[in-house]
């Protein structure tokens, strides 16, 4: 069994031919920043051909599962609420639009749920019961897996809002409204706005950088700029709170951390089990902190499980 899986990330969307569970071509188109679903599905479908016509064999893909950094309904079906990203989502018809496109049905799922499905199933899950992952990158994505099962809840944001857990209640203004989300203070998109606003910043290598991100934060740290340090150390706390917030909510086995920053594990991952240990009880201290394996593939991965799965909704 074979699908296309698609994953439309906030500077990158990231397309699939993935035979059961094994991607087995993936490549990737940029998302232009404020371009619509409906926009960018004729670019997502010549990548599409064009990986399959390079292709030894000829797997035929029965299916599409597009991850959107949305929340999507339990059934998999529609896009309820977006933040800023594919907002025409909701009103746009992905399956009716695959069916009359390409000849093949197609279902959604939140992205950090679908990355958390594919390192449960394919990657640094494997063999357990009970997941949560969160994934740092332009946003920041959470998704547990509960007792052998992906959590939905009522309205499909069971597990999925956790990066707007509250870390300051007087914090930073977030996309979603409210203030002092963990993504407004420690979210790629929220960190040029916050080296800005400090005091350091003029005198801060960071004033002269092309780009403001976190690859560029950690490496200037590892220069012992300040304000670098300061960033560097106040999104592992955040991002550490998050982590144990989710101990404490849904008890899981192992946390994955993934996403575009955790090309920085070598120095996040120490950080955290620092902090966890300092603050975690000693009931929770064997919960395991791990970096994903899959990489950009975790999506896609969890995108083949999403339609084998389908039968079970």
């Amino acid at each position: 069994m074979s699908i296309f899986a698609v994953d439309f990330g906030g500077t990158r969307i990231k397309v699939g031919i993935v035979h059961d569970g094994e991607v087995l071509a993936h490549d990737a188109i940029a998302h232009k920043h404020g371009a619509s679903l409906a926009e960018s599905m004729p670019r997502v479908k010549e990548l599409c051909q064009a990986m399959l016509a390079a292709m030894v064999g000829d797997p035929q893909p029965e299916a599409m599962v597009c991850a959107l950094p949305c929340i999507v309904s339990p059934d998999r079906s529609r896009v309820t609420r977006t933040f800023g990203k594919y907002d025409d989502a909701p009103d746009f018809d992905l399956d009716a639009w695959t069916q009359a496109e390409m000849g093949i049905p197609c279902l959604l799922e939140n992205d950090a749920r679908a990355a958390a499905i594919g390192e449960w199933k394919c990657g640094a899950g494997r063999g357990v019961e009970n997941l949560a992952m969160i994934t740092l990158g332009t946003g920041i994505g959470t998704a547990v897996i509960c007792e052998g099962r992906p959590l939905f809840g009522t309205h499909g944001v069971a597990g999925n809002l956790c990066g707007h857990n509250t870390v300051s209640m007087d914090g930073r203004e977030c996309i979603c409204g409210l203030r002092g989300c963990v993504e407004a203070h420690a979210a790629t998109w929220a960190l040029p706005g916050i080296a800005r606003e400090s005091e350091l910043f003029a005198d801060s290598s960071l004033s002269s950088a092309e780009v403001i991100d976190y690859r560029t934060v950690f490496a200037e740290a590892a220069q012992n700029d300040q304000l670098a340090c300061e960033l560097r150390d106040n999104a592992i706390d955040c991002w550490s709170t998050l982590v144990m917030n989710l101990i404490y909510q849904y008890d899981p086995e192992c946390v994955v951390l993934g996403g575009g920053i955790m090309a920085g594990k070598d120095v996040i991952l120490p950080a955290i089990r620092s902090r966890l240990d300092k603050r975690m009880p000693e009931l929770h201290r064997d919960t395991k902190i791990l970096a994903a394996e899959l990489g950009d593939a975790a999506a896609l991965a969890g995108g083949w499980s999403v339609w084998k799965s389908r039968t079970a909704l």
